[in-house]
């Protein structure tokens, strides 16, 4: 990103924490503020006029366009069920302008057959955006997809063609158990406790079964929300090498990581042993469908043949669009306002948690996929019934195992992305009283 674009995201900080209002300060009071020359300060002042941000009065200022902000409405529904991004947290104007320069400079793009592997100066883009998180990869490496899904999609269809099989751990995300129940995968489990993975079980698993492929969420796991740790991702890649198989490295949150000195299984990775999915659906939008997959060398040649057959090219409009909100710097803004108000209510939520379930576990992280662990006397059918009075929405941690996995686990999963802030606490009260409602005597 260029200093200018640095410079105009700070601007666009200070306006959001509200310590600019109607006006900005004079061009040399912020040339000192931000220690830059008056050419860069002239450069961030004009990036903001044609992003509708600010506008000019010759010879007085700049000032602020002011916007009615919509805030969430609340319903009368404790919605803790999605960890979707809200659309009233997305700068709907900024996007709008993008498009419309998007279609301005790319019009003729939009009007044939792109690459099957994606826009070219997207992937450039996409491959700084993995650097920056020490992802260093070759750009042929890289295939833009409509979103992780179809990533997944185009792997169940390599492993189905092969007669291969994959290991999953239980529980696990829901829709890869959808591919593999549809598509009639051949599959073994492994057992993943609400804080930790049984590398144990897992390897003799893998020594007796002998899967070509691995699907882990080794960060802020769906749906239980935890994280590796170092020595347990080293312990995975070595099974990779000595049993031979492909680890396929869900990564769909990483950007809610608050820790820098987190490794990927990529970064770690030695051996071409590891399959990189990142999607984009959490900061931006599901409906943009753009996810990004970084594949071995081996597997770029079967995963682009699939890949073409299913859908040719990734929609090309999202991809101009996605470029334009990139080079604008308003992805790297935007991201980091969407991470932070996350944080904050994620942060809200454990502290509601530690007053109503002080005697329960759950898993305690400041991250997405918060977990409670309920007691064995709990009848989830009677829970159900109990929130669905008080109003309250939980997402169905049944989906999350395969179809007869006798499953050890009762838990609730909560997310905090689409109730209001000021409803958490209320929320979490309610769900204490359900489950004190619900426990058979």
């Amino acid at each position: 990103m260029r200093k200018h674009q640095l410079v105009a995201n700070k601007i666009l900080e200070n306006i959001e924490r509200g310590e600019y209002t109607e006006r900005l300060p004079s061009v040399r009071k912020m040339m000192d503020v931000f220690a830059v020359s008056q050419a860069t300060m002239t450069q961030a002042l004009q990036h903001l006029v044609d992003m509708n941000k600010i506008y000019a009065q010759p010879n007085v200022g700049y000032f602020i366009i002011s916007r009615k902000t919509e805030s969430p409405v609340f319903n009368g529904v404790y919605d803790f069920s999605t960890a979707s991004t809200s659309w009233t947290d997305f700068p709907l104007d900024s996007y709008s302008q993008c498009l419309e320069t998007a279609i301005h400079n790319e019009k003729t793009e939009l009007f044939t057959y792109g690459p099957t592997t994606g826009n070219e100066e997207l992937k450039s883009l996409f491959q700084k955006l993995l650097a920056e998180d020490q992802i260093f990869t070759k750009k042929e490496q890289i295939m833009v997809t409509s979103g992780t899904q179809q990533a997944l999609h185009i792997l169940a269809l390599m492993i189905m063609t092969k007669k291969e099989s994959i290991l999953i751990e239980q529980p696990t995300y829901h829709q890869i158990i959808n591919l593999i129940e549809r598509l009639h995968l051949d599959y073994v489990t492994c057992y993943r406790d609400l804080d930790r993975i049984d590398l144990g079980e897992m390897e003799e698993t893998i020594k007796s079964k002998r899967p070509n492929y691995v699907y882990l969420m080794p960060r802020l796991h769906n749906p239980l929300g935890t994280t590796l740790g170092e020595e347990e991702k080293y312990i995975l890649l070595n099974y990779a090498k000595t049993y031979d198989f492909y680890i396929i490295e869900d990564d769909y949150l990483g950007d809610f990581e608050g820790s820098n000195s987190y490794k990927t299984l990529y970064e770690m990775d030695m051996n071409q042993r590891v399959i990189y999915l990142k999607s984009f659906s959490k900061i931006m939008f599901p409906g943009q469908r753009l996810g990004i997959a970084v594949l071995p060398e081996k597997l770029i040649e079967p995963f682009h043949s699939f890949k073409e057959i299913i859908d040719i090219h990734t929609n090309s409009l999202s991809q101009v669009i996605m470029q334009t909100f990139m080079e604008s710097g308003l992805y790297a803004h935007h991201k980091d306002k969407i991470v932070f108000r996350h944080q904050q209510k994620a942060k809200m939520l454990r502290n509601a948690l530690k007053t109503y379930f002080s005697n329960y576990q759950f898993n305690d992280n400041h991250q997405m996929h918060t977990v409670i662990k309920l007691p064995k006397q709990i009848n989830m059918n009677k829970l159900q019934e109990e929130l669905a009075k008080r109003h309250v929405l939980v997402d169905d941690y049944k989906t999350n195992y395969v179809v007869g996995y006798k499953q050890n686990h009762k838990f609730l999963k909560l997310n905090t992305t689409s109730i209001p802030e000021n409803k958490i606490n209320e929320g979490v009260q309610l769900i204490q009283e359900a489950i004190e409602a619900s426990k058979i005597l």
